[in-house]
């Protein structure tokens, strides 16, 4: 029986993972600033984050305009986290598949 080999570095999902967490923090100062006029900055960043939680995001797009500010913050950092932790999910079961495919 052979030893099991050193785990990898999971480089894709760690990436993942820093993205969302930089967009997510960007999206947050941005959207807690007090402002008297519209917020341009908070709305690009949500445009920024929206492509990380497609597709459960892309309801944000028609949203209606009574949503408040921070239900559309919140679906959008929720749904790129969501994704985060399904790239994890996929990731582990695939891992498992492998290794059962591969014992004799």
């Amino acid at each position: 029986m052979t030893a099991p080999g050193p785990r990898r570095v999971p480089r894709l999902l760690v990436a993942h993972a820093a993205v969302a967490a930089a967009v997510t923090v960007l999206l947050l100062v941005l959207a807690l600033q007090p402002t008297e006029d519209a917020n341009i900055g908070a709305g690009i960043a949500l445009l920024a984050t929206l492509p990380f939680g497609l597709p459960w995001t892309l309801g944000l797009l028609a949203a209606p305009t009574s949503w408040p500010g921070a239900a559309l913050v919140a679906v959008a950092v929720g749904a790129a986290w969501l994704n985060v932790g399904l790239h994890a999910l996929v990731r582990a079961r695939l891992r498992r598949r492998r290794a059962t495919v591969l014992t004799p």
